[in-house]
């Protein structure tokens, strides 16, 4: 003969079940989405002031001295030779600083620079080599060149090459640009030519306020 279960044991097991499941569960715990802070995007660092800003006690004299011309007025920086004036402007290994950033720290202040092209200038190279003209062509003796080119195509003739630095000629002198072939000590030669530009840099500056 089976017992009866007790009211209290047969209210125990309800009350369990209606903790573990409800009607129609099978009783698994149900997961809890838990929300995810999205992180914060930092945007990108504008470019370190070093490289913007570069401070006048960190020039050397000749760019302190450009910078002070620059201030009233400009400053310009040309080829290194002996045949460019010294008053034409500074050399140019000192542009540097003025290239590669946008600012002076001056006293206290800030000031932006701005370069531009200035005066233009050439450089020439003049190459020889034993030629064999046809009946048509320019042929001029050495001695027949001006002074102010003879030398230099002798020089040429002799070394193969020579090399007119910039300032020396404002262009090509006429004189080698009609002398196709160039005679010398009963030989000809072919010449040639190389140009090579170099613009004088300007640079000036105003102060931001």
């Amino acid at each position: 003969m089976r017992k009866p279960v007790p009211a209290v044991a047969l209210a125990a097991a309800i009350l369990l079940a209606g903790c573990i499941g409800g009607v129609g569960t099978d009783g698994s715990a149900t997961a809890t989405q838990t929300a995810t802070e999205t992180p914060t995007v930092t945007p990108p660092t504008s470019t370190d002031e070093s490289e913007r800003v570069v401070a006048y006690e960190d020039l050397n004299d000749q760019q302190q001295a450009a910078f002070r011309d620059a201030i009233d007025g400009e400053a310009s920086f040309v080829p290194n030779t002996s045949y460019v004036n010294d008053s034409a402007g500074y050399e140019f290994e000192h542009v540097d600083p003025f290239q590669e950033h946008e600012y002076v720290r001056y006293d206290g202040d800030q000031y932006r620079i701005s370069t531009t092209q200035g005066e233009l200038y050439a450089s020439y190279q003049i190459r020889t080599s034993v030629g064999s003209p046809d009946e048509n062509a320019t042929v001029v003796a050495l001695e027949e060149l001006p002074d102010r080119v003879r030398d230099e195509v002798r020089t040429a003739i002799i070394e193969g090459e020579y090399y007119a630095p910039y300032g020396k000629w404002g262009s090509l002198p006429e004189s080698l640009q009609d002398a196709e072939y160039v005679r010398y000590e009963n030989r000809t030669y072919e010449t040639g030519y190389a140009v090579g530009d170099a613009w004088a840099t300007v640079v000036t500056v105003e102060e931001v306020e």
